[in-house]
Formats: C-alpha cells, sequence, structure tokens
C-alpha cells in the first residue's frame, strides 16, 4: 500500500511541475524582470533567465543565431553597453502546454537615441519550480 500511495505521489508531482494557466503571472513576472535585467546594464542579471543552451535569433548576430547563455549574454552586454534600453514590454499572447510555454511580446527599445518597436517569440521551459527562456527571437 504505501508504495502505491508513493507511485500516485510521484505522478502527481510529475504532472504538477508541468505550466498550469496561473504560470501566466509568473511568466509576466519573468518579462519584467528581463526588462529590469536589460535596463540595469548589467547582463550578469539575466543568467537565471536564460537556459544554459538558449539560442537568440536575430537579424542583428552574426549568422542570425547565438546558441549558448554566454554568447547571449554577452549579445546583450554589448547592446547595453551602446546605450541600449527596453522603454516597455507587453505581452500579446501566451500558450502553455505542459513544461513548454511560448510567449509573444511588443516592446519598445531606444537604442542611441532611436527608438524602435519590434516583437519578440519566447519559448521558456519549466523545470522544477524555475522557468527559463530556451529560444528567444527577436525583429525589428
Amino acid at each position: 500500500m504505501k508504495k502505491y500511495l508513493f507511485i500516485v505521489f510521484m505522478t502527481m508531482f510529475i504532472v504538477i511541475k508541468g505550466f498550469s494557466q496561473t504560470d501566466s503571472d509568473i511568466i509576466r513576472n519573468m518579462t519584467e524582470q528581463w526588462k529590469a535585467a536589460y535596463n540595469s546594464g548589467d547582463a550578469k542579471n539575466f543568467n537565471t533567465i536564460y537556459s544554459e543552451s538558449s539560442r537568440y535569433i536575430s537579424s542583428h548576430v552574426t549568422k542570425l543565431e547565438l546558441i549558448g547563455k554566454e554568447k547571449v549574454l554577452n549579445n546583450f552586454q554589448n547592446g547595453m553597453n551602446m546605450g541600449g534600453r527596453i522603454d516597455s514590454i507587453e505581452i500579446l499572447d501566451i500558450q502553455i502546454n505542459n513544461d513548454l510555454a511560448t510567449v509573444l511580446c511588443k516592446y519598445q527599445a531606444t537604442n542611441s537615441g532611436v527608438t524602435v518597436i519590434g516583437r519578440n517569440l519566447l519559448v521558456m521551459r519549466k523545470n522544477n519550480l524555475n522557468c527559463e527562456i530556451v529560444i528567444h527571437m527577436t525583429v525589428v
């Protein structure tokens, strides 16, 4: 009987650890954390937001893609060093399926005095109690 209860408990735990609809609040908070991290001027503030194997896809990077947290954070640091600032982020859509979520955002940024509006598409993965970005695609 104890073995059966343990199996039931572990099965419930596995189901619970995926995203749920209430996790949209976590995702909304994470976008605000992202904005604060960028505007801080220190890419180290992204450390807990991106996965180790994250991908950043943008026309602003060589070969359109960076793979790995270190390269992604270095790219953001370069942008911050050039005076980049995120003015606003608006979530347009959140789709959640088990431990993955896609988030479509509209953002406004000011870079060296020039204001631009673009879109971000994020793929987030939940593991244990944390949520991290695994793919970040941006267009201006």
